[in-house]
Formats: structure tokens, sequence, C-alpha cells
């Protein structure tokens, strides 16, 4: 009797439906029907799951020479030798279970970690979400970068008496500017993440895929990869040219003013360089949540709660920090220097989360 049979008529005994066996191996109906249609077969974490619920060993179930009748059999014949081995013996049999485990590319995890089968479907369709989604998070992003410089250079004008206005006047038409380009950003963001709840399990489930669901976001990313290439240049180009406007500045000693003229130039480009990291990194991103790859292994999954956690409280801390010396100091031409220095320190606190394994 071959596997698909065997699906099928140890769900029938059981009276189950495609869907309630779906969801007790957290599995698409789809996929079962495939499995007892013979269409594609179960991987290896699927057949363990399979061989618990039905109470049958994997002999049984992957052996066609074996009917379910000898089930029993079966079963009790294992167990006898599970107790005849001597412990060397039993390490080497668990050593060939993970080794099993490897070959068929499933990575040693966590209970605690569910798993999501994803399908061909359900894969294009978050990842043309993600490319949807990109461009707009990214223009977001250097909204809030680029929000300071009308500020900075609406009160210099004014200090220097470049335009006829008070520093006051400027001051409040700057931040007028900038709560209304951060409310932009924040309008855009909550829209284009509306329906991220769809696929939030894939940032902290295991991703079961079928091997051609696998191919294909593989073969996109590697299509990918030179444009990726190729905006992460153009960032660091620009990131390393936003201070040539200054140095300049101070190589002919040109007027104060001219200074701040060049600190909004060097926010342009920053904002200009961080729209192409924010959206190839975006597209990148979601190829390697499919994948499982750098930051969202089943490593990292483990531990992404206590991240968002603690990014959680350090980022509430840094905007209680910039809202109360800027009110405090009204420099908020000055201030705006902590949200660029709490970004690197956060950096610096993710990697160390990282060696310290948490």
């Amino acid at each position: 009797m071959k596997l698909a049979e065997k699906i099928m008529t140890l769900r029938k005994q059981r009276g189950w439906s495609q869907e309630e066996l779906a969801q007790q191996l957290s599995v698409s109906r789809q996929s079962v029907s495939k499995w007892e249609s013979g269409a594609s077969v179960p991987d290896l974490d699927n057949i363990l799951k399979m061989s618990a619920i039905f109470d049958v060993s994997t002999d049984i179930l992957l052996k066609e020479e074996l009917d379910l009748n000898e089930r029993n059999t079966v079963v009790g014949d294992v167990q006898t030798e599970q107790m005849k081995m001597d412990p060397f013996d039993m390490t080497n049999s668990a050593s060939a279970q993970s080794g099993m485990q490897q070959q068929f590319g499933e990575d040693t995890r966590s209970e605690e970690i569910p798993t999501h089968h994803v399908s061909m479907r359900e894969a294009k369709d978050y990842l043309e979400w993600a490319k949807h989604k990109a461009p707009w998070i990214a223009f977001g992003t250097f909204l809030c970068v680029l929000s300071p410089v009308w500020l900075l250079m609406l009160s210099g004008m004014a200090e220097y008496k470049v335009l006829p206005i008070t520093e006051d006047m400027a001051g409040g038409m700057g931040v007028a500017i900038l709560l209304g380009m951060v409310a932009v950003a924040v309008a855009i963001f909550i829209i284009k993440g509306a329906h991220q709840e769809r696929f939030r399990s894939f940032e902290t489930q295991h991703i079961a895929a079928d091997e051609e669901v696998r191919r294909m976001v593989l073969e996109e990313k590697q299509e990918f990869a030179p444009l990726s290439r190729k905006c992460t240049v153009t960032g660091v180009i620009l990131s390393i040219l936003s201070v040539v406007p200054m140095m300049l500045m101070a190589a002919f000693s040109m007027p104060d003013i001219y200074y701040i003229y060049s600190l909004g130039i060097l926010l342009i480009f920053v904002a200009i360089a961080t729209f192409f990291f924010v959206w190839s990194g975006t597209i990148t991103g979601s190829y390697q949540i499919l994948l499982e790859e750098e930051d969202y292994s089943l490593k990292n999954k483990q531990s992404s709660e206590k991240r968002k956690q603690i990014s959680r409280i350090y980022w509430c801390s840094v905007t209680a920090i910039f809202l109360a010396v800027s009110f405090l100091t009204n420099r908020w031409d000055l201030t705006w220097i902590i949200w660029a220095c709490a970004g690197v320190l956060c950096g610096a606190v993710s990697a160390i989360m990282s060696l310290a394994g948490k």
C-alpha cells in the first residue's frame, strides 16, 4: 500500500476530514489533498507528526511492503529493539535521526515555534505585497529624515537676516512643516501596513514550504540581487558625498549661513540614500523571511519577541528624551541629532544582543 493510500485510510478510520487533519498538522487542506492523491509527498516533519497522530511507526507509513494491519507488530518490534540498545547505540540513533532531518532540509528548532506551511499562491501574494509596500515605506522614511531640513534652513535664514522673518516665526513654521511631513509618513506606514496582519506570522513562525516554492523564491531573490547591490552602492556613495559640501565650506572659510545650507544638503543626501536602503532592504527582507535566512533564521525568531519588547522601550525612551530636551532648550534645529545618535546606538545594542545570544 502506498503512502497516499495509507494517509487516506488512517484519516477515514478516525472520521476526520482533510480540513481537520490539516489543522492538526498546521498545513493547508490542499496539501493533505495532494498527499492523498499522490501529487506530492509530505516532508519528514509532517511524516513524524502523522506517525504520532495516527499512532503508527514511520516504517508503516513509508514502506510500501508493510500494510496498516502490521503496525502493531512493527511498533512492538521497534520498541523491543530500542530496549535492547545500549546508551552508545541510542546516541547514534539520535544522531542518525538528526542527520535525516538535515537531509530533508529541516532545522532543529524549539517546540515553542509553530510551523506555518506556505503554499505557492501565498508566497507569491506575500512577495507582491512586499514589492508594492517597499517604495511607500521607503518614501515615508525619506520624509522622516528630510523633515528637519526646513526647520534648520528657516531658523538659519531668520538668524542671519536672509529672510525678513523673526526667529520665533521661523521656528514655528519649521516645526509645523516638520510635524506635517512626519504625519504624512506615519499615515503611509499605517495604510501600507494595514494588510500586514495576514503575513505577520511569517516573521515569528517556522516557514515550511515545498521545494517548488523555495525554488521560486530563490530564483526571484537571485534576479533582484544585482538591483539590490546597485541600491546599496548608490546609498553608500550618497552618504559619503553628503559631507563634502560641509568640508568645502570649512576649506574656504565661508560665512556661517553656508554651513547651515551645507547641513541641509547633508540631510537631503542622507534622506535619498535612506530611500534606496529601505526600498531594497524591504524587498530583500521578504525573500529572507520565506527562506528563513540571516535575521529571520529560526534562532533569531526564538528571540524576536524579547528584542521587540526592548526595542519598544528603547524608542519610547528616545522620544521622551527628544521632546524633553527640545522643549527645555527650544533648539529644535539642533536636537534632531538625538535621533541620529539613537539610530547608531540602536545598531550597537542590536549587535551586542546578537553576540550575547539574546
